[in-house]
């Protein structure tokens, strides 16, 4: 089953996503259409990517999580818009986040102990905290790339709505055609 931590959003959040999203389908005409936006009920913020674990493993899992990741209080709040990678090869268009990173670094840190002592393997990338708004199509040329990445820049930064996470979910993803489903399995 594919897996993966993260922290919902509150409702403030996901409607300075919209405003985000609707500002930059305006801003890019035509050129939005290679854009995929995220569906509001899928926005999160990824604490872990874990990717396909057999199903025998998810006791483990959940033994590990429940005696690591407690207590969740983690003060958040959004920040500026960007993207993922240079501008002729924008893959991702995100808000960004503030307030308190460094205890949700120490809550990945902790999540990530517990992922590795539930046999898992080790995650290599540094937690960048960010919520992805849309997708970049791979048919977008360099010059639709480009004129993303303008126009987010051109954004602006939204509302910060100051929130406090005070859990993770266990997220299954459910892939198929369209984007995917994804079922809440634990709360920690």
């Amino acid at each position: 089953m594919r897996l993966f931590l993260a922290i919902e959003l509150p409702e403030p959040w996901l409607r300075e996503a919209t405003r985000a999203l609707d500002a930059l389908t305006a801003a890019l005409g035509e050129d939005a259409e290679v854009l995929r936006p995220v569906a509001l009920d899928r926005m999160h913020l990824t604490v872990r990517f874990l990717g396909e674990v057999d199903e025998e493993r998810l006791p483990a899992l959940d033994g590990a999580l429940r005696a690591s990741v407690p207590p969740v209080g983690v003060d958040l709040e959004l920040a500026t818009p960007g993207t993922f990678g240079s501008a002729a090869r924008t893959s991702v268009v995100w808000l960004g986040l503030g307030g308190d990173l460094d205890t949700l670094r120490a809550l990945a840190a902790r999540v990530e102990s517990a992922v590795e002592a539930a046999g898992l393997p080790a995650e290599r990338r540094e937690l960048r905290p960010h919520v992805t708004l849309a997708r970049v199509r791979q048919r977008a040329s360099a010059a639709q790339r480009r004129a993303i990445a303008s126009a987010v820049a051109t954004l602006e930064p939204p509302a910060p709505h100051p929130y406090r996470a005070v859990e993770v979910v266990l997220v299954r993803s459910h892939l198929g055609a369209g984007q995917p489903r994804y079922e809440v399995l634990r709360r920690y």
